[in-house]
């Protein structure tokens, strides 16, 4: 049994009427609307028999003389520039359960909640985070707390997947870099970053590998390739040249120590499949040969050798993650080369965790995937419909065999966010502040919770709401970390 008696706590209200087992409304005690703020932690000492931690939201003061719904005294005195009474003034919260902490262990609350019962809030050397889980793996503090005050996180929930969301200046790399992979480490994964811009991660860790030192697999190669060369134009005609392609791919020995001989060697080896395929009686080329020779030749012109670097990579798929399990933390730099080249290097890398999970492999890695809606997009075409499926595809075998996604976005859904199939597979969020665009999907997470949506265009940053399987509360709540003060967005250089 939890021992509240050798807890300080401070009344700062009481229960209001009408009230419910998992909402209550609270009347604050004179003064204690300038010191009690939204999301802040609260004890209601129910008269009904129970102790139930809740949180305060939806602020609100009335006034009965300064209703505007129909013409009284306190009216007019505003009306003529004068002060109105405040005799008939109060301010109060909306309280939303967290749960029954009676015997220090959060359980569900069942018991209505009182009229009248006291509500309490907790002393700064008193952290009510320990009523929610005994868990050794923390993150950040609560946002209106102080620093001990650490958020415990149910790290057997990390292979369901994470998103983390928030706008440019959000702090969401800060989020990721100084608080999510050090509690992945923490919880045994190894944490293999995808930077895109190769200025969030990279500059930050020892073990980094550029792009161009990554070799693709063969159906990496010919997405990447079939891209590059605009699928020849399309049509029978350009689907027949693909699969020549294809084939010249598969054939293998056309790889160079140079991107301008591997050209060479592909070219040649496509025209050799060409010419043998579409010969005439005499001998000779026939007529559609001559097609597909002169359609491929113009195609290939377009693409330059420089895009052929991404081909000849020495480090295979298997190479990265034996590195991964040798040095806990691998950096994929992602920041030269284009979108079809970055997308192709982390087609190689999924498809073969993926066949490891297949052949029933327990794997304790998490995929750290930076701008994620450049992978997943909502509309997803090209190169993007592979990567997009490929996620999808892992993180179903990810949730057995340990395999954790971890996206970061700007945007959740929408032109701005990343594609429906792939947020649905996201278990745990963090949502800092969010783009106008967003606010009626980031309603959804909130519906229960008493979180008005305007609330995320405000968040400072650095302040995420913590959503889903890996928070012990069943409620959203508010986190908040250190950041660097010469790493703040606006801060001097």
């Amino acid at each position: 049994m939890f021992d509240w008696n050798g807890v300080k706590l401070r009344q700062i209200g009481i229960v209001a009427s009408p009230s419910e087992e998992n909402l209550a409304q609270c009347i604050l005690h004179e003064g204690e609307e300038r010191r009690v703020t939204t999301e802040t932690l609260v004890l209601i000492d129910n008269r009904n028999g129970n102790k139930i931690l809740a949180v305060c939201r939806r602020g609100m003061g009335s006034n009965d003389a300064l209703k505007t719904d129909y013409y009284n005294p306190g009216v007019a005195y505003a009306k003529m520039g004068k002060g109105a009474s405040t005799a008939k003034e109060f301010y109060g919260f909306s309280l939303v359960v967290i749960g029954d902490v009676t015997d220090g262990v959060i359980k569900q609350n069942r018991v209505i909640i009182a009229p009248a019962s006291p509500v309490y809030i907790f002393p700064e050397d008193f952290n009510p985070m320990q009523l929610l889980s005994k868990s050794d793996h923390t993150l950040g503090y609560y946002a209106t707390g102080t620093p001990l005050w650490r958020v415990p996180l149910l790290t057997e929930y990390i292979s369901h997947h994470i998103g983390v969301f928030g706008i440019t200046g959000s702090g969401k790399s800060f989020l990721t870099r100084y608080q999510l992979i050090p509690l992945l480490r923490n919880a045994g994964y190894d944490v293999l970053i995808f930077d895109w811009k190769g200025s969030d991660y990279a500059p930050y860790h020892e073990n980094v590998i550029n792009m161009g030192d990554i070799k693709l697999d063969e159906q990496a190669i010919y997405s990447y390739l079939a891209e590059k060369l605009r699928h020849f134009g399309g049509g029978n005609m350009g689907n027949t040249i693909l699969g020549y392609l294809e084939e010249a791919i598969a054939s293998g020995g056309w790889i160079c120590d140079t991107p301008a001989e591997t050209k060479e060697r592909l070219v040649a080896q496509l025209r050799e499949l060409i010419r043998s395929d579409n010969q005439e009686k005499g001998g000779g080329l026939d007529r559609w040969g001559q097609r597909y020779l002169r359609r491929m030749e113009r195609y290939f012109s377009m693409v330059g050798e420089e895009d052929f670097k991404a081909i000849i990579g020495q480090m295979t798929a298997e190479d990265i993650y034996r590195m991964l399990k040798e040095k806990h933390l691998l950096v994929v730099d992602l920041s030269l080369g284009s979108k079809e080249q970055k997308l192709s290097i982390f087609l190689s890398i999924i498809r073969f965790l993926k066949r490891l999970m297949e052949e029933k492999n327990e794997l304790n890695v998490a995929l750290v995937i930076d701008e994620a809606p450049q992978y997943c997009p909502w509309q997803p075409k090209g190169v993007e419909e592979e990567t997009t499926r490929e996620i999808i595809g892992s993180a179903a075998l990810g949730r057995s065999y340990k395999l954790s996604l971890v996206l970061i976005s700007q945007g959740i859904a929408g032109e701005i966010g990343i594609n429906a199939a792939v947020r649905r597979n996201l278990n745990t969020l963090f949502v800092g502040r969010i783009h106008p665009l967003d606010a009626p999907e980031a309603e959804k997470f909130f519906a229960t919770a008493a979180v008005d949506p305007s609330t995320l265009l405000r968040l400072p940053e650095g302040q995420f709401y913590l959503i889903g399987k890996m928070n012990p509360s069943p409620v959203p709540l508010l986190i908040t970390f250190e950041i660097p003060e010469e790493e703040r967005v606006g801060a001097k250089r």
